[in-house]
């Protein structure tokens, strides 16, 4: 047991001349001073009647903890290089006060526009000292004879100009004043073996009735260095403007505390106990990575998943678990793993599992995130998902806080929701989506025409639609789905497709046009159910793929559909016929020129499964990678670059062969087929690819592109 360490006493000259030496600093983690002009008058009032102020708590240390600077406007002097530094644990306001007052310093303290004098603190000297409940040193001139506060404490350096203004009876008072602050005796108790870490327990413990320090700042205490340029709480800083391009600024700083803890700690927790024990110097030399791992993790869920804001994410701690993949693996996920991530999210989304007990849940998580990396897909029995039937969802009343709904809103937000004016893409912003009634969420049934119609659960998560800021109070208002879906398809033609990117997929069965929101609701929630099925079970999505593909396969060949045996071997010949590589172009253009369409390659016309082998075998790298490059190449050779982004491939499997399936949309502009040094221009019509000759080309051009 140590012990209990000895009081001391120091002058409050003696205090002042440490502070001017720089002997004496405020750790960065105190609060700000706040004092008011008053409640420093106060201070030496009591000071000078010989009450006790309170015990001044020190640290002594060799150590650099990051200090205050200045105290508002007031620059505080640099700690001397090779000494030993006394940071104050406990009386920090007082001595603030007390160092402000003998300067008689002009304050301009933070979040306030005046500036603070504390020059104009007075001694009354009418006043009566001996009298308890008289305030001599006040904040206000006083009527009668005074003096300021300032020329008492610096008595010798102004006693002159003392002498000239005031009686020699004043003069006396002035003096045994002056004696009454050089000679009161400070209590200090001055902590001298403790570590960091003991010091900062002392401060925890001595300031209950004050503001509660966080762990962050008991870290970034421990981390300062000047040497090596590191200030924890600089960097967050700065981290947060970078984040704040990305929207991405709301993420706590124990994010980043987290993620320390398990990347360095031998059992990877995160609990505060273990963080507390992270060593100064590997958490210095780990920062940067981490960092990098965590600005990967964003963009991974601005590009991959389509949050563009870290105000819908269901937990700031999701960014955890990802953050420690792309620790450890500094490339982007592949193969199975890019489906083992999204499985991972959804599930943490979906199940309040951050909810509580988050650090311990973080800590079991990283063991899937450790099998991600593997390659290996993780157990999930200790996961329950709150999604049974679409009528959870419905029966979810929507609420901006709710982790649940935020996973909801992160599925909106994948489909990069359109605006229904003019079909721009709908811009989310931070501050507006913190709040329940924010001018991005929209209840498509309008709340104020269900409360009319007395029409109830209005505020049903599946009711809730992203849209542009001013839309609902500019254009929706109170109406009707009917009518203002009407007045938007006025000005926008491409409004049925618009709702589509808002998981509404068609105006009459959706029961828009008819006001029915009973249908609505119905419609739509089967829509999320789905695919919010399709990312917590894989199984499900693959056997769901599988079905949809097989009926695709069963339609007859038409305008948005056509199926290719092969790319360019030819079946017949037994050999490569690249002019079959030239009708696979073709029809590629005809469906950009067009509305769009699917082309599956490795299917007969009939619809036998026929498979990509006889294709791979002709190419140097005989897989569905090597025959991505060859496919696109073709592309290139024929329609020229810039149209990749129109076309969607993808390799599935279906009887145990892998076909490609090709997803194209429609051309922004014209699409032309170079061959053999003539331009040919081709559109889908029924289930061919017909050529246009000029005059036809341009009055195609003019009614389907203007």
């Amino acid at each position: 047991m140590s012990k209990q360490p000895k009081p001391d006493s120091k002058k409050y000259i003696d205090l002042i001349s440490e502070i001017q030496k720089g002997q004496i600093k405020v750790p960065k983690f105190q609060r700000n001073f706040v004092w008011s002009l008053d409640k420093t008058a106060k201070l030496l009032d009591s000071i000078l009647k010989s009450y006790p102020i309170g015990t001044f708590i020190l640290w002594e240390t060799n150590e650099r903890l990051n200090d205050i600077k200045n105290i508002g406007n007031l620059e505080l002097p640099a700690i001397p290089d090779g000494t030993k530094v006394q940071y104050v644990l406990d009386g920090q306001q007082r001595i603030t006060s007390l160092y402000s007052a003998f300067l008689g310093a002009q304050i301009k303290k933070e979040g306030e526009k005046k500036i603070t004098d504390y020059a104009n603190i007075f001694v009354d000297l009418e006043g009566d000292v001996e009298n308890n409940d008289e305030q001599i040193v006040v904040s206000e001139e006083p009527e009668g004879i005074f003096i300021t506060l300032h020329e008492i404490l610096n008595f010798n350096d102004h006693f002159l100009e003392i002498k000239e203004k005031y009686s020699d009876e004043h003069l006396k008072k002035i003096h045994l004043y002056s004696q009454a602050f050089s000679t009161y005796d400070f209590s200090t108790i001055v902590l001298r073996k403790e570590d960091i870490d003991s010091a900062i327990e002392v401060f925890t413990r001595i300031n209950t009735g004050g503001q509660t320090l966080t762990l962050f700042e008991i870290i970034s205490a421990k981390t300062y260095d000047e040497e090596q340029k590191f200030d924890m709480e600089d960097k967050f800083r700065k981290l947060m403007e970078t984040l704040t391009e990305r929207k991405y600024n709301g993420i706590s700083s124990s994010v980043i505390l987290s993620i320390l803890s398990l990347v360095l700690s031998k059992n990877k927790e995160c609990k505060r106990k273990t963080i507390l024990q992270l060593e100064k110097q590997s958490i210095i030399d780990t920062w940067d990575n981490v960092i990098s791992a965590l600005k990967e993790s964003i963009d991974y869920f601005r590009s991959v998943y389509r949050i563009p804001v870290s105000a819908i994410l269901p937990y700031d701690s999701l960014l955890v678990p990802f953050a420690y993949f792309f620790y450890y693996q500094k490339e982007k996920p592949k193969g199975e793993q890019v489906k083992y991530l999204e499985e991972f999210f959804w599930r943490i989304s979906l199940s309040s599992r951050y909810s509580s007990s988050t650090e311990s849940r973080l800590a079991r998580d990283v063991k899937r995130i450790d099998e991600i990396l593997k390659g290996n897909r993780p157990n999930y029995d200790d996961i329950k998902v709150d999604l049974n039937s679409p009528k959870d969802l419905i029966e979810t009343s929507f609420s901006a806080g709710s982790s649940y709904c935020k996973a909801v809103l992160c599925l909106l937000a994948y489909h990069e929701p359109k605006d229904f004016q003019d079909n721009g893409r709908v811009i989310l912003d931070n501050s507006w989506l913190k709040i329940a009634n924010s001018k991005n969420f929209h209840h498509f049934f309008p709340k104020a025409y269900l409360r009319k119609n007395n029409i109830g659960n209005e505020n049903s998560l599946v009711n809730i639609s992203l849209v542009s800021a001013d839309l609902n109070k500019r254009k929706i208002k109170a109406k009707a789905p009917s009518v203002y879906v009407q007045d938007f398809l006025d000005e926008n033609y491409e409004l049925p497709t618009t709702l589509k990117s808002h998981l509404i997929e068609d105006l009459d069965a959706f029961g828009l046009k008819s006001d029915d929101y009973l249908v609505f609701l119905e419609k739509r929630a089967d829509i999320m159910f789905k695919e919010l099925k399709d990312r917590i079970d894989l199984r499900h999505k693959e056997d769901r793929k599988e079905d949809d593909l097989r009926e695709l396969i069963s339609r007859i060949e038409d305008e948005k559909l056509e199926m290719k045996s092969t790319l360019r071997f030819d079946l017949l010949e037994g050999s490569i016929n690249k002019k079959l590589e030239y009708v696979v172009a073709k029809t590629i253009s005809a469906f950009l020129n067009s509305e769009g369409g699917t082309l599956i390659i490795g299917v007969d016309d009939d619809g036998n499964i026929l498979g990509l082998e006889k294709d791979m075998e002709t190419l140097s790298k005989q897989n569905s990678d090597g025959f991505e490059l060859h496919l696109r190449q073709v592309i290139k050779k024929y329609l020229g670059e810039n149209y990749e982004k129109y076309l969607k491939i993808s390799f599935p499997k279906i009887e145990d062969k892998e076909i490609c399936l090709i997803k194209i949309s429609k051309s922004g502009k014209p699409v032309f087929v170079n061959f053999e040094g003539n331009e040919s221009f081709f559109v889908r019509i029924g289930n061919s690819s017909i050529p246009k000759n000029r005059q036809e080309q341009s009055e195609y051009e003019k009614l389907h592109w203007n």
